[in-house]
């Protein structure tokens, strides 16, 4: 089969080609520019071509709506508007019959809080398995090892609120 457009070997030159191979170039359809090729192509159209053939991509940017995040899985929401919400679905009878939903921002621990804590926690365990081998009875091993679990979810990385507030209040 004979190409109508100008074909090359060339040695590999960019990055993923080997240089001691010879590799297939051929002439663009419309501007004739060279392109790497593979051995059975008959045409072929450069990138340069084809993006001016496309549209450019479209960006969508996402709105702030105003709403905290993950306000459509309350029970019951109220925007500033007066806006009711049943569980993401407004309800157009009650606006302006509620209060707006209060959001409560949670306090996010520092990277020193959470070392502190790490650290306090490690040597809370080393405390408790002392404790622990003077242990008669049974009942009282258990609530010892249930305090160096929850020590070492600690040091494991994972912080809640009720976990952080039950060991270091």
């Amino acid at each position: 089969m004979e190409n109508k457009y100008a074909t090359e070997y060339r040695k590999g030159s960019r990055w993923n080609q080997n240089p001691d191979q010879l590799y297939k170039y051929m002439e663009c359809k419309l501007c004739g520019a060279f392109e790497s090729v593979g051995e059975s192509t008959e045409a072929v159209t450069c990138t340069e071509c084809v993006n001016e053939m496309c549209d450019p991509p479209e960006i969508k940017s996402n709105r702030n709506s105003g709403k905290p995040s993950g306000w459509h899985f309350m029970k019951q929401f109220v925007d500033k508007g007066g806006n009711v919400y049943h569980k993401g679905v407004e309800q157009p009878k009650l606006k302006g019959t509620l209060q707006p939903t209060e959001i409560k921002k949670k306090k996010r621990l520092s990277k020193k809080e959470k070392q502190k804590y790490i650290q306090d926690a490690a040597v809370a365990v080393l405390g408790l398995k002392k404790e622990l081998k003077g242990l008669r009875w049974k009942k009282d091993k258990k609530i010892v090892q249930q305090q160096i679990k929850n020590y070492n979810k600690v040091i494991g990385g994972k912080f809640t609120d009720s976990l952080v507030s039950k060991l270091f209040s």
